[in-house]
């Protein structure tokens, strides 16, 4: 995918609402961009939270110091805000008059066989629908707001009600991609932890949109999983899904620690660790409309894994850019059921 077309990808997807899907891919290209604004305008356009939007202006900045559209941004962003007289509330329009009802005999008429059909067939329509609806807001993550520590590192922390402390819990470990957080993972975690029984981290790796390095990646995941493993009772092998330069930390930190990992989902990543060859399950998911160079990396590092004798399953998704879909989800689902024995 060429450079204008990476950028109108990630311009469409803003404009449909996917802040998510459009985050990485902005992502990736400002590492290789750093000094394309318009990049990094779009990239804001991501992050509605008015601290998010300050905190990459001034990743922005740090790296374009002489930038005056940066620093012109920074400066609105800080200075007190009035409220706009456009920002005021619509009076609410008088209510419609009801229309003229026609006025019919009170004599009872028989109740036709088509109106009980299309009356069990409304009904049933209506069920099905609250029961779409039902399983569309189980499936969304909760609140993370009571979920979140801040010390010793900040990380977001979900114990399934099931746990009683009397068996050991597998651990799941969600690593987000550069100039993100924690939250991110718990978008796409979170739903599946109390149905699946893990004990779910999320851990904000401190870095900027260019990424983070490979030694404080691990001081931070270590001072998470000490502190959640010094208060439940949690297997001492974590499961590991890491996304985009999440999933390339995690090559490094598997190779590590290889006694500490059940499981690996390398999701979107864009590099192939030299040297990667862990004796556990994993799984490779790439979008077949990520960056190309992405792809080749992504084949590399499962033939050397297959040659490696590495149980390892690889998906290419069609039509997919460089963001976490459904698909991504359940597979990754079905790789962490299987290092649980389920």
């Amino acid at each position: 995918m060429t450079q204008n077309n990476e950028l109108l990808l990630a311009g469409q997807l803003i404009k449909a609402g996917k802040f998510i899907e459009a985050r990485p891919l902005l992502e990736n290209f400002i590492k290789e961009h750093r000094d394309h604004i318009p990049a990094w305008r779009l990239y804001v356009e991501t992050w509605p939270a008015l601290e998010d939007r300050k905190r990459v202006w001034g990743y922005c900045l740090k790296v374009n110091p002489h930038n005056a559209e940066a620093k012109r941004a920074l400066e609105m962003l800080d200075a007190p805000s009035s409220p706009s007289p456009l920002a005021q509330p619509v009076p609410a329009l008088p209510p419609k008059p009801k229309p003229a009802q026609k006025i019919t005999s009170s004599r009872k008429k028989p109740v036709s066989a088509l109106f009980v059909f299309v009356s069990s067939l409304a009904f049933i329509c209506i069920i099905a629908v609250m029961a779409l609806t039902i399983r569309t807001v189980l499936s969304q993550p909760i609140d993370p707001t009571p979920y979140r520590h801040t010390q010793p590192v900040e990380y977001y922390l979900y114990v399934p009600k099931s746990y009683t402390g009397d068996r050991v819990y597998p651990l799941f470990v969600g690593i987000h991609g550069s100039g993100g957080s924690g939250l991110h993972c718990w978008d796409l975690w979170q739903p599946y932890a109390e149905k699946e029984g893990y004990i779910l981290l999320c851990p904000t790796i401190p870095g900027d949109a260019g990424g983070y390095y490979l030694d404080v990646g691990e001081r931070t995941i270590w001072a998470a999983v000490n502190a959640v493993q010094s208060e439940y009772h949690v297997s001492s092998r974590m499961f590991i899904a890491g996304f985009s330069a999440g999933a390339y930390f995690m090559q490094g930190f598997a190779a590590h620690y290889p006694s500490s990992v059940s499981g690996l989902a390398i999701l979107s990543t864009g590099y192939s660790m030299p040297g990667f060859q862990p004796n556990v399950p994993v799984l490779v998911v790439i979008g077949s409309m990520d960056n190309p160079d992405s792809i080749q990396a992504n084949e590399m590092l499962v033939s050397h894994l297959q040659q490696s004798g590495v149980d390892v399953e690889y998906y290419v998704l069609p039509g997919v850019g460089h963001w976490a879909t459904t698909k991504t989800e359940s597979l990754t689902i079905e790789l962490f059921r299987k290092t649980v024995g389920k």
